[in-house]
C-alpha cells in the first residue's frame, strides 16, 4: 500500500500538469493558472501540515 505521502505527491503533480495542460490548451487564462496554482499550493501545505500535526508534530 502506499503511503501518504507518495499519495499526496503524486497528487500534486496531476493537479500541476492537468492545469498546465488546460492552460496550454487555452482553457483557462495565465491569471486564472496562478490563482490555481496559488491556491493548490495553499490546500497541499495545509494538508501537509495536518498529517504533520497529527503525527505528533515533531514530538514523537
Amino acid at each position: 500500500m502506499p503511503t501518504p505521502a507518495a499519495i499526496t505527491l503524486g497528487t500534486a503533480t496531476l493537479v500541476v500538469v492537468a492545469l498546465g495542460l488546460a492552460q496550454f490548451l487555452g482553457l483557462i487564462s495565465p491569471k486564472r493558472f496562478a490563482q490555481l496554482l496559488g491556491g493548490a499550493a495553499c490546500g497541499l501545505t495545509l494538508v501537509c501540515t495536518g498529517v504533520w500535526l497529527a503525527d505528533g508534530g515533531g514530538h514523537g
